[in-house]
């Protein structure tokens, strides 16, 4: 019996949170948070689940193909580091499907019992980071087990103003999420405990993230062949645009969106914008892959 392949492993999970999210009966507490009806709340999330399965392809369409390239590289001296890659781009795509499945399934184990609610918000929290965070820790290693192969590599460039630019958004970020734990408690933890468990592992992961986009920029311009430098350019420019989205995100729906009032119309545009963002930085790693894909069979 054959395994299935990355893009089969799309299909099912694709599928069964699809499913789910329009299966299941809509949350009353969220129709009338937003001022809306049950059928409108059924379209909307409808319409939502457009740019999430686009956002789902272009990740296991971009696992294949790694899938597929470090196989042709097995035995190389580049073989470890996108073996790394391929790892940590399978433990990307899972992310970004099962943590919405497990979401969607406690979420609606809250709406019948409203008691477990606070640990329903725990458990999505926690699901929807680590797993994340380990994929791009998994990538920044595939990275950096490139740069070690490629001559010339060690000359980087200036991180300063990168690192600048990170401390103030560690702290904006730090701020706002903890006002907004004062003011209404959305995460149901104490205050150390959502500091060393939501607040530290985002910024950590965003930190990696862009750490494994840099070093993978640093490997393209160190190594030969102007098509492979375009496609590890190119796939390294989308983890970077992903992380600016999951960013925008953050900052939308668990910081500043905590401050102002919902409207269904209102909350449907802001996901669908920051959710291009990162469909956008998913299709340009798969479009990266696919490049790869094509210098193996020339």
């Amino acid at each position: 019996m054959r395994r299935p392949t990355p893009l089969n492993w799309f299909v099912i999970l694709a599928v069964l949170a699809v499913g789910l999210a329009l299966g299941l009966p809509p949350d009353p507490h969220a129709i009338h948070q937003l001022h809306t009806t049950a059928t409108a709340f059924r379209l909307a999330i409808a319409a939502l689940l457009i740019p999430y399965i686009l956002i789902w392809y272009a990740a296991f369409y971009a696992f294949g193909k790694l899938v597929e390239y470090a196989r042709h590289l097995k035995g190389t001296k580049d073989g470890e580091g996108f073996y790394k890659m391929t790892i940590g781009m399978g433990v990307l795509a899972f992310s970004l499907v099962v943590p919405a499945i497990v979401s969607i399934t406690l979420h609606r184990i809250a709406v019948h019992n409203p008691a477990f609610r606070p640990e329903a918000t725990i458990i999505a929290n926690y699901v929807n980071i680590f797993p994340g965070v380990a994929a791009f820790l998994l990538l920044l290693n595939g990275a950096r087990a490139l740069l070690r192969t490629a001559p010339g590599a060690a000359q980087r460039f200036d991180l300063r103003w990168h690192t600048a630019w990170f401390l103030l958004l560690a702290v904006v970020f730090s701020h706002l999420t903890i006002e907004n734990q004062y003011q209404s408690n959305p995460y149901h933890l104490s205050l150390w405990i959502l500091i060393v468990t939501i607040i530290v592992p985002y910024l950590y992961g965003w930190a990696v993230g862009l750490m494994s986009a840099y070093d993978l920029n640093v490997y393209s311009k160190a190594v030969r062949g102007s098509l492979y430098r375009r496609a590890i350019k190119q796939f390294a420019n989308g983890i970077a645009v992903a992380i600016l989205g999951s960013i925008a995100i953050q900052f939308t729906n668990i910081t500043i969106g905590q401050r102002i009032d919902k409207s269904l119309g209102a909350v449907l545009l802001a996901d669908y914008m920051l959710l291009i963002i990162i469909a956008a930085g998913l299709a340009l790693m798969a479009l990266g892959t696919r490049k790869l894909k094509q210098i193996e069979e020339i």
